[in-house]
């Protein structure tokens, strides 16, 4: 007697490229309202598909970026002030 073999097609374990108002949020540990307020800003850029306002990963990734880099730069300016204060 033979055996057959199921062969199942590989399952996608990537993100979706875009996310709706309340994923974006959510990965960003923030309420829907503090997105929006960053949408209105201009400091998270969104795309409208139909009347979705949808956030790419790359998007939340490039803003978290920005935003590291520029808490970093500001830890290095008080470190700064404060040696040569001394």
């Amino acid at each position: 007697m033979q055996q057959t073999q199921t062969i199942h097609a590989p399952q996608a374990n990537h993100p979706p490229l875009v996310l709706n108002r309340r994923e974006a949020a959510e990965a960003l540990r923030i309420s829907v309202r503090q997105l929006d307020s960053l949408l209105r800003r201009g400091e998270i850029a969104a795309t409208r598909i139909d009347s979705r306002v949808v956030v790419s990963w790359r998007e939340l990734l490039r803003f978290v970026e920005k935003k590291s880099r520029a808490r970093q730069q500001l830890r290095e300016r008080v470190a700064g002030c404060e040696s040569s204060a001394e």
